[in-house]
């Protein structure tokens, strides 16, 4: 945790550094693409269909 610490304390001073805040200044912004491909869409509505039979089968495994 320490070591964490003191790695987030020398990256925040290097930050601040004047060479380094011009140089981030003129980064351009980088954004994300909220898209998703269909197959990672397809894949998530069918774990999310798996997830609510689960409840169900529960029940009626207990039920036997």
């Amino acid at each position: 945790m320490q070591k964490d610490r003191s790695t987030a304390e020398v990256l925040s001073r290097q930050i601040r550094h004047a060479e380094n805040a011009r140089f981030l200044r003129r980064m351009p912004g980088f954004a994300l693409d909220q898209s998703m491909p269909q197959e990672i869409e397809s894949l998530l509505g069918k774990l999310q269909e798996a997830e609510e039979e689960l409840p169900q089968r529960r029940s009626k495994r207990d039920l036997s």
